[in-house]
């Protein structure tokens, strides 16, 4: 019975032969080391998200008197495994972010941005952005202490253009304009949880599947880069790919089982970490928490503005550090690819990752004189190897010409 209505299935679907074509008969360099794997993690964290938030939208009440209850009582307490759901979401938005973090590193790694996957890195960067934009507007959701303040500090960040050394009145007014709009107001009230929720649950989800969906037909169109740096003749090279179906199929999902064991026993155990009890207190905006700071995946930034002593060049600081990522592919041409076989370059790495770890731990920290200093060591790391690229590049294309344009 059940092969009959396959085939009925495969005559007006041609499913069979999509399987042929996209899964059997596409070939991946076969030295793909485990790094290589984070795509498909980041893939199986975004579906968590989406089935679990899809649940929790069920009973969440976008409004400030209801709000919190909503998130903290009835899903935690009054619906059946409501617990449960709210805790992958929540932990899911971490781990998505730093599987991300670590998918973007490995791209930077093995120059997986360069000719002809440039596009694959533009959209992989957006989706990033995206990302990021998402996990601050579902951060103000459970309307808690830290959720309420840690939107208020984020949204007076634009406010910090009225400290330009010039025209302070024109950056001033568009400051205000930004941290206007994204309040709804002067302060945060219901107009701004009720943009926040839509943003959330609707638009930018929706958003990011298009993302993904276009990220992963570019990946299938440039092909899959290769740990070694060199771009593989599949048909001339035949020993050196296997078939994406069954071998990377296995492998990838073999690592995605230890990943959801992984995933779900921090779910289980440790909530903690996601869950940080001060947001179990209720939105008070007569009462200002000691200390307050971004989510992880946003510290390093957060250092970055906050230890430039002029407010203005901060924030302009850590918005050209996202425009530089972006740039990447034009800031590095260099024909050798891959840090394996690029030392100058692995130098530079790790100088940046190092500084990228330094700036987050940084940010967690008290604002002190000699922490701020550290900070502005670090934001110069990073700058430095953005800057060092061009002359990294121009140095690898000289010797590339001395070796006769063998790379």
């Amino acid at each position: 019975m059940l092969g009959r209505i396959l085939e009925w299935v495969d005559e007006r679907t041609g499913i069979k032969e999509i399987h042929k074509t996209q899964m059997v008969d596409y070939k991946v360099p076969k030295n793909l080391t485990f790094p290589y794997v984070f795509g498909i993690l980041a893939l199986t964290t975004f579906a968590l998200q989406i089935i679990s938030g899809i649940i929790l939208i069920m009973y969440y009440k976008p409004i400030i008197a209801h709000a919190f209850d909503s998130a903290n009582y009835t899903i935690m307490r009054e619906v059946d495994f409501g617990w449960l759901f709210r805790n992958i979401h929540a932990a899911g938005a971490n781990f998505f972010l730093a599987i991300v973090y670590l998918h973007m590193f490995t791209g930077i790694y093995y120059n997986a941005y360069k000719k002809p996957r440039e596009l694959v890195w533009i959209i992989g960067w957006v989706i990033y952005f995206v990302l990021l934009t998402t996990a601050l507007t579902g951060y103000l959701l459970p309307w808690g202490q830290l959720s309420y303040w840690g939107t208020v500090v984020t949204t007076e960040i634009p406010a910090s253009l009225a400290d330009a050394p010039i025209l302070k009145g024109f950056f001033g007014a568009i400051g205000e304009t930004i941290s206007y709009w994204m309040k709804g107001g002067y302060k945060l009230e219901d107009l701004a949880l009720g943009r926040f929720f839509g943003l959330h649950v609707l638009f930018l989800p929706l958003v990011l599947l298009a993302l993904v969906g276009i990220h992963l037909f570019l990946v299938r169109a440039a092909g899959i880069s290769n740990p070694d740096g060199y771009e593989i003749d599949k048909k001339a090279e035949p020993e050196k790919v296997v078939p994406f179906h069954p071998y990377m199929t296995l492998k990838e999902g073999a690592y995605a089982m230890w990943y959801l064991a992984i995933f779900f026993f921090f779910v289980f155990f440790y909530m903690g970490h996601f869950l940080p009890a001060d947001n179990f207190e209720p939105a008070d905006p007569l009462k200002t928490p000691p200390h307050i700071a971004p989510e992880w995946y946003l510290l390093g930034f957060y250092e970055v503005f906050r230890s430039i002593p002029s407010k203005f060049w901060g924030f302009i600081a850590f918005n050209l550090i996202l425009v530089l990522l972006l740039l990447l592919p034009f800031l590095d041409f260099s024909p050798v690819k891959s840090a394996r076989r690029r030392p100058l370059f692995f130098i530079a790495f790790v100088i940046f990752l190092i500084s990228s770890m330094a700036l987050t731990v940084l940010g967690s920290m008290a604002p002190t004189p000699a922490n701020a200093k550290l900070g502005m060591f670090f934001t110069f790391l990073v700058f430095l190897f953005f800057l060092s690229l061009p002359v990294i590049s121009f140095l690898e294309w000289g010797w590339h010409k001395a070796k006769g344009g063998q790379v």
